[in-house]
């Protein structure tokens, strides 16, 4: 039985437990950064979801794992394309408000 990430008993345990997997494989960065895809993990799992119902609905065997989703998900890409608020910032955390000087 092998022991090591990606192959053996861990490999289906960790597909057997999509959250945890999740969890594992979530960027780290900032606190709202890393709030953000805590939030976000009910989506990107429906968006796996849907993936592998189009694949069927071709006509194709579903072979791609959670994993591998998750391991070529564009983290940053959908974060940055976000809005600051969206992604929990706040606004005017780090720059000042606008003054008008009459």
């Amino acid at each position: 039985m092998a022991l090591l990430p990606g192959t053996g008993f861990l490999s289906e345990f960790l597909e057997d437990n999509p959250d945890l997997l999740y969890q594992a494989m979530r960027p780290r960065g900032s606190r709202t950064y890393a709030d953000y895809f805590r939030t976000r993990q009910p989506q990107v799992t429906a968006d796996y979801m849907g993936s592998i119902g189009r694949t069927a609905m071709e006509g194709q065997i579903p072979t791609q794992s959670y994993r591998d989703y998750l391991q070529n998900y564009p983290w940053r890409g959908e974060y940055l394309g976000q809005s600051p608020g969206a992604r929990g910032e706040q606004p005017g955390l780090y720059a000042p408000r606008l003054k008008w000087n009459v």
